[in-house]
């Protein structure tokens, strides 16, 4: 019996040699404006290049240690960076992030590509579909010809929002690539982790027209290609 009582302590006075040095930083992951968690959040420990992706729920648990700097980022939310303090490895750190007004992206976040666009359709509908042109929408009224209406065509309101038009369907091309081409699903696929993944997300990035082109299967087949290229041992 004190042989087992010996040996149970040792057990516990080892527990702390076998931990040392591995601190996790932890918390939640939320839009700051709703509380809405921002599933599949990219968290990144700059100081050791790891890199993981928040829960369903926001959640993320990262290694770190007093002094590393962290970076929290989703795509449309601006980014937010902390400087790691052992106060924070002991409480936690939650992450508020708040819409980028560069991207004029949707803030409503959720892990379904396809109500986010729905979603992005229905506040911005007037601005997916292509405006009147030059002619303003005006026609004679004899049905010949065309009337120019250069004031509602080149005035500044309708410079703007072609401008607007463009950037809301070059983010919309990007939300899709993101979704078929997930950090989530190449890890999954490839077994990458932290600046590899990184790295591999970066250099095989499809473009729009491939992404679209592909179904599921294709997609597949083109990460693990892309895979087996980027493992091949330089010449």
């Amino acid at each position: 019996m004190r042989r087992y009582i010996f040996i149970l302590l040792m057990g516990f006075a080892l527990l702390p040699a076998i931990t040392f040095g591995q601190t996790y930083l932890r918390g939640n992951i939320f839009i700051y404006t709703n509380d809405t968690p921002v599933p599949g959040a990219s968290v990144t420990n700059l100081t050791t290049g790891k890199v993981i992706q928040a829960s369903s729920s926001g959640s993320y648990v990262i290694e770190a240690k007093n002094r590393d700097i962290v970076v929290f980022s989703f795509t449309g939310l601006t980014s937010d960076t902390v400087k790691v303090e052992e106060q924070l490895l002991k409480t936690g750190y939650d992450v508020g992030l708040t819409a980028d007004p560069h991207t004029l992206r949707n803030v409503t976040v959720t892990s379904n590509y396809q109500l986010d666009s729905l979603e992005r359709r229905e506040q911005y509908g007037k601005y997916f579909e292509k405006g009147p042109g030059i002619t303003g929408g005006n026609r004679p009224t004899d049905g010949f010809g065309i009337s120019i209406s250069p004031i509602s065509h080149f005035s500044k309101k309708s410079r703007e929002q072609r401008k607007f038009r463009k950037k809301l369907i070059k983010n919309e091309k990007e939300a899709y690539i993101d979704y078929v081409f997930s950090p989530i699903r190449v890890s999954r696929l490839t077994g990458l982790k932290g600046d590899s993944l990184s790295r591999f997300l970066y250099q095989y990035r499809p473009s729009y027209q491939l992404a679209r082109s592909l179904d599921h299967t294709n997609m597949t087949t083109y990460i693990n290609d892309r895979y087996k290229e980027f493992i091949r041992p330089k010449q």
